[in-house]
């Protein structure tokens, strides 16, 4: 059914909102407030529907008209670059002010504009495309998934990453195309580099019970010579991963060439990035967020840094701030053996690391804050209630929706919001980060 609307508002997602008396609130991929369009509605439901644009009859202001990517309409990794960014930026700021009205979450102060990017594009340090066999001619596709389908879309050219993974995938999948690779045996292809571009690694990711010696010997020769090409590849490994879940990585990394990481320069410190480290994919963005945190944190300080990782911000903060007891905490392993491994890198001898789940971690320190960077779900309400008597939490978060969430169910042990600053990470998604800081 083909209807008419005017879009009015962006949802907290890829869709813009308009209103239908009779069908409720519509969803319409691809819109931009202002927009006046004709949709067809493919998804009905109680209340609200989803719909796809069918004619564009009047464009808004709003409206980018350039878009540097070709295919940013069907493909789903960014979903606002029909927008004008400094739009972008407002629609993420109106999503987090809504979010919190929902939440009945008050402030006493102005929630501030999103800290976004002098040049959005180019940001991203790290892909990972999922890949696919065409049996009937042997060639390679790598990209990304078209929007709510499992369609591979074979990506040449992608305007938010680093130029660099563009020329080494085109010239990858040349080596690997007719190489008689069976479909489903390479699940993913990994790039990540230094924010110089100066250092890459390659990680290929397959499934160990389809791999036989002749096909790990091509793989192992398709990454030497590519690597032979490029002279900033200064790793390459085979990762093992034969789950049947959308977890990318497995537990075994086999390292083909290198030491295993690549090394990058974060403000005062050098880290050490393997293929399963976690790092932010928008090395200048994060560095905002560590800055900001850093206002909150004084000498002396007794620091929980729950979800630590690699130990990205203990590190930073150690490394810039004097007299601080740090104690991280990781569930992985090998995040921990990273930390403890950067710490020595920079000389930083006022960090513990911690291998353990937050959720079960009882063997808590005297602290003065806590800093939690949890997953895109947020924090467990056990986790929560651990941070009842915490004098002050510096929540980091990519999700808002969680993180307003949080935040209310905090506000019972008698915190309040002090601080928020939303910074936008991924420019052209609906996704942005945010640092929140409640005290009692």
């Amino acid at each position: 059914m083909k209807s008419k609307y005017k879009v009015v508002a962006m949802a907290n997602g890829a869709h813009g909102i308009a209103k239908d008396p009779e069908q409720g609130t519509v969803f319409i991929e691809n819109a931009c407030p202002g927009d006046e369009l004709e949709a067809e509605i493919y998804d009905q439901r109680k209340g609200f529907a989803f719909a796809s644009i069918t004619d564009l009859t009047q464009a808004s202001d709003l409206r980018e008209t350039d878009a540097p990517c070709k295919i940013h309409k069907i493909c789903g990794s960014c979903q606002w670059q029909h927008i004008k960014y400094d739009e972008q930026l407002n629609f993420k700021k109106q999503n987090l002010l809504d979010l919190m009205q929902q939440n009945n979450i008050e402030t006493s102060f102005e929630i501030p504009n999103l800290i976004g990017m002098s040049k959005p594009w180019n940001y991203r340090n790290k892909v990972i495309y999922p890949v696919e066999i065409v049996q009937e001619t042997g060639r390679v596709k790598a990209g990304y998934f078209r929007r709510n389908s499992n369609e591979l879309i074979n990506i040449k050219y992608c305007p938010i990453q680093y130029t660099l993974f563009d020329e080494v995938m085109m010239g990858l999948k040349e080596l690997m195309d007719t190489r008689g690779y069976p479909n489903k045996l390479i699940r993913h292809i990994m790039l990540r580099s230094n924010s110089d571009n100066t250092e890459l690694l390659i990680s290929m990711i397959v499934r160990k019970e389809k791999l036989n010696k002749e096909f790990k010997n091509k793989i192992k020769s398709d990454l030497r010579k590519i690597q032979e090409e490029y002279k900033q590849i200064k790793t390459t490994s085979i990762n093992y991963n034969d789950l049947s879940t959308n977890v990318i990585l497995g537990d075994e990394t086999e390292i083909i060439s290198g030491e295993g990481f690549i090394t990058e320069s974060l403000g005062d410190i050098k880290l050490e990035l393997s293929s399963t480290s976690f790092f932010q994919v928008n090395t200048e963005q994060f560095l905002k967020v560590i800055d900001l945190i850093k206002k909150h944190i004084k000498p002396g300080d007794r620091i929980l840094d729950l979800y630590c990782g690699i130990g990205t911000i203990s590190l930073s903060l150690a490394k810039s701030i004097t007299d601080l007891k740090l104690h991280g905490v990781e569930v992985v392993a090998a995040a921990i053996v990273n930390a403890k491994r950067n710490a020595e890198l920079n000389g930083i001898a006022n960090t513990e690391f911690i291998e353990a789940k937050v959720e079960d971690w009882d063997e808590i320190p005297e602290h003065d804050a806590v800093i939690v960077n949890p997953p895109r779900k947020g924090c467990t309400n056990k986790v929560l209630d651990k941070l009842a008597e915490t004098p002050k939490v510096i929540y980091v978060s990519c999700n808002p929706a969680t993180l307003t969430r949080d935040i209310k169910y905090l506000e019972q042990f008698g915190f309040k919001l002090s601080y928020l600053q939303p910074v936008d990470m991924f420019p052209h998604s609906f996704h942005f980060e945010n640092l929140a800081v409640l005290e009692r």
